[in-house]
C-alpha cells in the first residue's frame, strides 16, 4: 500500500493491502501499526492490530471499503483473496490421507478480515476477540482448489462498547461459488487488562524455540512418510 503524500490513510474510503503489506502486519512492522502506537501511547505493538504469521495467514490481497452507503448494510465491507497452494500448512496435518482446509480456519480468517477493517480505520482500539456467530458449511477447500474468496459485510459498530457486528461468506474457485456462510457475528476489542493480561507478551511467553522447530519438522516428516508409503 502506498500512502498518498500528505494524507492520513485513515481518511481514505478505500484501502488495498498487497501481500507485502499483509506480511508486514503479521510481523508487526507495518507503518499503520507504528502510527497506531504513536497515536495511542497507552498501547504497545503487542496490543495493535495484527494477523497470523504465514503458517496461519489466509490472505494474499485485502480490499477495505469505508464508503458511506456501500456494502449490503450500507456500512462498508471488506474482501480478501487467497491462492491455494499444495504447500499450504493445513493440508499436511489436516488430515493424513484426507487433506482439507479446516472449516474453522476459514471462520478464523473471516474474523481476521473484520478485525483489520475495524482497526485499520482507527475506529476500534485494542485486541480483537471473536465472541459469537452462526455458520453454515456446504463445501470444502482441497489442494486441488485454486483460490479462496472472503467477504465481510459490516452491519454496525458500537465504538464506545468496542463491538462490531457483521456477516460474511467464503467462496472457492469463483466468488459466486459460496461454500461457507456466517451470520450474527460479533467481535469485541479489549485492552489487555480487560482480558486479564497484566504483562507484555515477552514477559509470560517463553517457548523453547528449538523444541518448537523440532516438533514441527518431526510431524512434517511423519506426514511425508505417510504419503510416500501410500504410493508404494
Amino acid at each position: 500500500m502506498i500512502f498518498p503524500e500528505g494524507k492520513d490513510y485513515r481518511l481514505l474510503e478505500e484501502v488495498l493491502l498487497d501481500r507485502q503489506d499483509i506480511e508486514q502486519i503479521a510481523l508487526k512492522q507495518h507503518p499503520m501499526q507504528q502510527l497506531y502506537v504513536e497515536q495511542h501511547p497507552q498501547f504497545t505493538l503487542d496490543d495493535c492490530m495484527g494477523l497470523p504469521l504465514p503458517y496461519l495467514l489466509g490472505f494474499d490481497a485485502v480490499y477495505l471499503n469505508y464508503t458511506k452507503g456501500k456494502g449490503k448494510f450500507k456500512k462498508g465491507f471488506a474482501t480478501a483473496q487467497q491462492t491455494v497452494r499444495q504447500n499450504d500448512p493445513w493440508f499436511y496435518c489436516h488430515f493424513l490421507g484426507d487433506p482439507v482446509m479446516p472449516g474453522s480456519q476459514g471462520q478464523d480468517i473471516l474474523f481476521q478480515l473484520a478485525a483489520i477493517w475495524a482497526t485499520a480505520r482507527g475506529e476500534m482500539l485494542g485486541r480483537p476477540r471473536a465472541l459469537c456467530g452462526s455458520f453454515d458449511f456446504s463445501g470444502q477447500i482441497l489442494p486441488t482448489s485454486t483460490s479462496v474468496f472472503y467477504q465481510v459485510e459490516i452491519q454496525k459498530m458500537l465504538k464506545k462498547q468496542g463491538m462490531i457486528f457483521f456477516e460474511g461468506t467464503v467462496a472457492v474457485d469463483d466468488p459466486e461459488n459460496i461454500i461457507y456462510r456466517f451470520s450474527n457475528c460479533r467481535m469485541g476489542f479489549y485492552n489487555k487488562e480487560n482480558l486479564g493480561i497484566h504483562q507484555r507478551a515477552h514477559q509470560y511467553y517463553h517457548p523453547n524455540w528449538v523444541q518448537v522447530k523440532q516438533n514441527l519438522l518431526h510431524y512434517i516428516d511423519a506426514s511425508k512418510d505417510f504419503y510416500d508409503r501410500a504410493q508404494s
